[in-house]
């Protein structure tokens, strides 16, 4: 296959790129300046120069053989972008695959407390209202099968491995600012995860195998934000803290906080191991913070 991949910089676009080439495929890359350019080639990829807000100008799109959306991009522009791609193999029958996340599953938990819910792709949730417009859009692309498209979301939890992330860099962060590896209350809400690595492959095999309409989880296990604290504390040599939810806001800032620290959000992939095959090999998130990719600290992503 030929696959273009919207975000391909990023921490996971980079991991799918990898993916896709030892696959064999040949991959192309938006790339939004010339250093981006430069880069993608040294990689092996094929840069395409455009714009986010811009797609439809870019030439060759229908002669992609799939297209994937691995890019960070407000709720409310996805699915401008996504119809864009979408469009660009109406009525071929070729993958697009939209990346979402399980943050659309989550519940607040703002003393740390321990939730019960967990939802395999097939169960029915109400999302927070504040990322609700990111489902509408999932059943948007969705729905592109009556368009011809063998569009599909894949939903990944916590992402993790090779010393990035989102929440795991964040916790060495108030290691820094408030002198102590910092978990909200309690500490025992939790989020599922999944190795970067691991993820690439739902990505691969839904490209092969995933029906249109798929909709797809990536779940290795899931830990809790104190024993993960107590992992980052350990390597960096300083103390584990419980703070509140304000002074979680006052370290990561009024969002990021409580969004990554003061909810829980569980998952299972029942749907892809059971129709992709799908099946990890990277368990152990802890042991990665305490001995693997992040003993050194760790690299937002």
């Amino acid at each position: 296959m030929r696959v273009f991949i919207v975000g391909a910089g990023g921490y996971l676009g980079d991991a799918l790129a990898r993916s896709f080439l030892r696959a064999g495929h040949t991959v192309a890359a938006l790339a939004r300046d010339g250093a981006k350019a430069e880069a993608f080639s040294r990689e092996g990829l094929q840069p395409v120069a455009g714009q986010l807000d811009d797609l439809r100008s870019l030439a060759g799109l229908a002669d992609m053989n799939a297209i994937v959306l691995a890019a960070a991009i407000p709720f409310d522009q996805e699915w401008s972008v996504a119809d864009t791609l979408i469009g660009a193999l109406e009525g071929s029958g070729k993958p697009f695959i939209m990346t979402s996340g399980t943050g659309v599953l989550s519940h607040e938990t703002p003393e740390g407390e321990w939730r019960e819910e967990t939802y395999t792709e097939e169960d029915a949730f109400t999302p927070p209202p504040w990322i609700a417009l990111r489902v509408e859009t999932e059943n948007k692309v969705r729905a592109a099968r009556e368009r011809g498209v063998r569009a599909m979301v894949v939903r990944p939890p916590l992402i993790w491995g090779h010393g990035g992330s989102k929440q795991v860099p964040a916790i060495f962060q108030s290691v820094k600012t408030a002198g102590a590896a910092c978990y909200i209350g309690a500490g025992l809400n939790l989020y599922s995860h999944v190795h970067v690595d691991d993820l690439a492959e739902v990505y691969r095999l839904a490209l092969l195998r995933g029906k249109a309409g798929g909709l797809y989880h990536a779940v290795a296990g899931e830990a809790n934000w104190r024993t993960l604290a107590r992992a980052v504390a350990k390597v960096s040599g300083v103390e584990a803290r419980s703070v509140s939810i304000d002074e979680a806001r006052e370290i990561w800032g009024p969002f990021i906080g409580p969004l990554f620290f003061g909810v829980s959000s569980r998952s299972r992939a029942a749907v892809s191991r059971r129709d992709l095959g799908w099946s990890p090999t990277h368990l152990d998130l802890e042991q990665d913070i305490l001995t693997g990719s992040y003993a050194g600290g760790a690299t937002a992503s």
